[in-house]
């Protein structure tokens, strides 16, 4: 009894596990489109993990109380392009507890940062997330925190700073990598597409 049992729970988790696998089908990814982007500090995307970026100031605009709010409780590091790029993995790689909350955005045909993930309690060295659609931008950033309430630390608060003026060091969060992709066609789907031609 105990053997039909174990081999039914065996048959299940394998019939769970084929299912897991089919939602999540393997991509074939681009080249990391973050090494073609231009920034104020390459060393967070030259592709060399040993090398640290950080990120930066908000630029405000002084007359919009909104922009003065977001440059006063956050910093950024972000990629620009010439040309639409499209996104669909995003990697972000950092010494654990530097990158613990971030959001990723883009930027829209409007001008507007879109948020496509809020990140909460990270202390992986990499991170990463795909996307079900890409998006297509000229524009990335990761938007960080200058204070967070940390589970580090017991809930303090990690940095401080007066109630104005620019931001200590310890608010700039170095990043070693940000690694982007995009998915490219399946074999199939290009074969497809080349006999349809």
């Amino acid at each position: 009894m105990r053997f039909v049992l174990l081999v039914m729970a065996l048959c299940v988790v394998i019939g769970m596990s084929g299912c897991i696998l089919a939602s999540n089908p393997d991509y074939n990814w681009s080249k990391n489109i973050a090494l073609d982007a231009a920034s104020e500090d390459t060393k967070f995307h030259d592709d060399n993990m040993y090398s640290v970026g950080e990120t930066g100031p908000i630029l405000e605009d002084e007359k919009d109380e909104a922009s003065q709010q977001e440059s006063d409780n956050y910093t950024e590091a972000v990629l620009k392009w010439r040309n639409p790029q499209k996104i669909q993995q995003v990697v972000v790689k950092a010494e654990p507890g530097q990158m613990e909350f971030f959001a990723a955005q883009y930027i829209n045909e409007d001008g507007e940062w879109i948020t496509i993930k809020e990140v909460r309690d990270n202390m992986r060295p990499t991170y990463r997330f795909t996307l079900r659609d890409p998006i297509m931008t000229t524009k990335f950033r990761l938007k960080v925190p200058r204070r967070s309430d940390s589970r580090r630390v017991g809930g303090q608060k990690r940095s401080t700073r007066g109630e104005t003026g620019a931001p200590s060091a310890g608010e700039y969060k170095q990043i070693q990598e940000i690694e982007l992709y995009y998915a490219l066609p399946s074999e199939e789907t290009a074969e497809a597409g080349t006999a349809e031609q």
